[in-house]
Parts: structure tokens; C-alpha cells; sequence
């Protein structure tokens, strides 16, 4: 909200500042675009109404320009006739850019829909696997490292027979805000199931990754026993040294691995390098 109203204030003052340049410029140097541009930021970054409240300041103050300035002694007809078309076009171009940037957001926001877990906010499954297939693109053009996570409650399915889907929900929406904080930004996590996550370490190294994975995991520790959740964490974690296998083999081993954790008593994590 504060942006919306820096930029609509700077707009302002912006036709305010060439109506004084087109004043000293004098008539015979056309100034039609520059009073365009303040009126186009305007409407694409505030809005319909903002754009226009603009397009009347660029009006104004290039008809009080050309009224003080008017060698050629045109009538007050034509000035206002000249000012109206002017009025008209800014106008236009306000409606015109608003409508193309509601346009644009209105996709922006499907985009997302459709990626979305709506849940947990995280990514879906099939939004996190062309992330990640994306990663592993990269990681092998530029020889990188790269760690693949998979994350699986334990004891989730008491939580629902004992307390409700409803809790549930709700305990995984936490344990979704919890991995966005421990996580990096760069960093891509997903829900793939019901009670299970992953998340993929861009350039991130074995050694790497068993710190962030500890991290993971202290993090969830504390989340859950603050919140009262009597379930932990069992997670499985496949690096990929340089050459990265496919995404289905990769999940694979990952899911291996979180077997093996809960296997060795649940609440670890277990390594694989490849």
C-alpha cells in the first residue's frame, strides 16, 4: 500500500516537474510523451482511478503551460479543445495500461493456484517436480551438487484418528511454515502426499546438506513440542555429487533412505551419496 502511494505521489509531482520543463522549452518543443509517461506508471503499478487522477494533473499543467506560453494567440476554444484531446488520450492510455496489468496479475495469481499445495501453501507435486527437474537441469550443465529431501511424518495418522482431520490440517500447515523457516530461499520444498515433503538444496554438497537436514529437524523438534504435536520427523536425503539421475530414481532413493530412518527408530535422518 505504501509503494501504490510513493508511486502515485511521484507521478504527480513528475507532471508537476515537465510542465515546468515544457514551459521553458518553450511551445515549439513537444513534450506529449514525457507527460505519457507518469500517467502510464501510474495506472500499471496503482490503478484505473490513480491513472487518471494523473492524466487530469498532466492536463492541467499542460494547459496552464500553454495558456502562459502562447505566442501564436490561439483561442480559448481551441486550447481547450487541444486540452481535451490530450485529457482523452492520457486517459486511454490509463484505462488501456490498468486493464493489461489487472490482466496480468489475474494470470499471475492462477499461475500460482495451480502450482500451489492449497493447503500448506508449498508446492504441489507436479509443480515441485519441474522445480526440481529445473535444478537438476542446471546441476548438470554446470557440474553442480545438488541434495534431494524426503520428508515423512511419523505417528501423523494418530493425530487424525485421535483428534480429527480438521487438527490434522492444521498440523501440517505448521509443519509446512516450519520448513519454508528453516530452509533457505533458494531452496525448493514441496508436499507430495498426504503426510509427506521434500525438499531440494541447490548446490548443496553431502556435508552441506546433513547441516541443513539437522537443522531441519531441531527446528521441527521444537515446533512440535511447543505446539503439543506428539509426531516427529523420519527424513531420507540422496545427494547427487555431479550427475544427477532422473526425478522418479532420485525420489526414489530418497524415499529409500526415510525407510531406513524409521526403521533405526524414527525422529533421523538418513544420507546416501551418489
Amino acid at each position: 500500500m505504501i509503494k501504490r502511494h510513493i508511486i502515485f505521489a511521484a507521478s504527480f509531482v513528475t507532471t508537476i516537474i515537465i510542465g515546468y520543463s515544457d514551459y521553458l522549452s518553450g511551445v515549439h518543443v513537444s513534450m506529449m510523451l514525457l507527460y505519457a509517461v507518469p500517467v502510464l506508471l501510474s495506472a500499471w503499478y496503482c490503478g484505473k482511478v490513480e491513472g487518471i487522477f494523473v492524466a487530469v494533473g498532466a492536463t492541467v499543467s499542460w494547459f496552464l503551460v500553454n495558456a502562459n506560453n502562447n505566442p501564436s494567440g490561439e483561442s480559448e476554444a481551441v486550447m481547450s479543445w487541444n486540452a481535451f484531446t490530450r485529457f482523452g488520450i492520457f486517459v486511454l492510455i490509463a484505462y488501456t495500461v490498468s486493464l493489461q496489468a489487472q490482466l496480468r496479475r489475474a494470470l499471475e495469481r492462477e499461475r500460482l493456484r495451480s502450482e500451489t499445495d492449497r493447503l500448506t501453501g508449498l508446492l504441489n507435486k507436479g509443480a515441485f517436480r519441474d522445480r526440481v527437474e529445473e535444478e537438476m537441469d542446471r546441476a548438470r550443465r554446470y557440474k553442480h551438487s545438488l541434495s534431494l529431501a524426503f520428508i515423512d511424518l511419523d505417528n501423523f495418522k494418530r493425530v487424525n484418528d485421535t483428534q480429527g482431520h480438521a487438527r490434522g490440517d492444521r498440523l501440517l500447515q505448521q509443519v509446512s511454515e516450519t520448513i519454508l523457516h528453516a530452509i533457505r530461499r533458494t531452496d525448493i520444498a514441496g508436499r507430495i502426499g498426504g503426510d509427506e515433503f521434500a525438499v531440494c538444496f541447490a548446490e548443496t554438497g553431502e556435508e552441506e546438506a546433513r547441516k541443513a537436514i539437522n537443522h531441519l529437524l531441531k527446528t521441527l523438534q521444537i515446533m512440535t513440542s511447543q505446539s503439543g504435536w506428539q509426531v516427529t520427523a523420519s527424513i531420507g536425503v540422496v545427494t547427487c555429487r555431479e550427475l544427477c539421475d532422473t526425478y522418479d530414481a532420485l525420489l526414489g532413493k530418497a524415499d529409500k533412505q526415510m525407510y531406513l530412518a524409521k526403521e533405526k527408530g524414527k525422529n533421523t535422518a538418513e544420507f546416501v551419496a551418489i
